[in-house]
């Protein structure tokens, strides 16, 4: 399963790269205000500190708008995948962005039915907003797994990336569904890394055995073999 983050934070982009599991980045108009720098400044901030795909969100009342901000996006770097929010003007922009090779992720998913229709009309990912469901007092897993069985009925390519999770055991619900991938805020992606207490007590009794062991000064120096 790939690990996407939900951020325009440089450096939690950076230390999620270090560690070795990050496939791309996810932002979206209201992460974007939040900054002081203009959107191409940060997109191409993003593309440079890590090699993976960056999103980025069209926002315009009518598809023909949304499909001139969405070139003006791609031409900045052929690793920016197009985010079109699935209203009726939404999957007329993507379809017609699709067409021209441009990838693009339908956003806002709440329904199987808006996942099909944007796997249809050419969308390269669909982003179901699970947390955002949850919330709504449906059953988001009833969802995903609606959407995987069409999916996988049809054998269509486009990819699911699991949005708006909210717990780690969202995270792992997505991962037994065997969806593409998830994209992670950055307080999720910390609880994530948090080290479990008991792997604490038993690594703390290691580190106490560990000063009873002679090294004989094995990690003193360079081992020359």
């Amino acid at each position: 399963m790939e690990i996407w983050l939900d951020s325009v934070n440089i450096q939690a982009v950076k230390l999620v790269k270090r560690l070795g599991f990050l496939s791309g980045v996810t932002t979206n108009p209201s992460l974007i205000a939040q900054q002081s720098l203009g959107y191409e400044e940060i997109l191409e901030a993003l593309l440079h500190y890590q090699e993976g795909p960056v999103t980025a969100q069209v926002c315009a009342p009518e598809a023909a708008e949304m499909v001139q901000q969405g070139q003006n996006l791609y031409a900045i770097s052929n690793r920016i995948i197009i985010k079109v929010p699935m209203t009726k003007e939404g999957l007329d922009a993507l379809h017609s962005l699709s067409r021209q090779g441009i990838p693009t992720m339908a956003t806002i998913i709440i329904h199987p039915h808006q996942a099909l229709m944007a796997a249809l009309a050419g969308a390269r990912y669909v982003a179901p907003y699970l947390g955002a469901i949850e919330k709504a007092g449906f059953n988001p897993w009833e969802m995903l797994q609606s959407c995987v069985k069409i999916f996988n009925n049809y054998r269509l390519s486009t990819k699911i990336l699991g949005a708006s999770l909210q717990s780690i055991e969202h995270v792992l619900k997505c991962a037994e569904t065997g969806i593409y991938g998830v994209t992670l805020k950055e307080p999720l992606f910390q609880e994530l890394m948090n080290t479990d207490p008991y792997t604490n007590e038993r690594n703390e009794a290691f580190a106490e055995d560990w000063k009873k062991i002679d090294h004989h000064g094995l990690f003193s120096e360079k081992v020359r073999r």
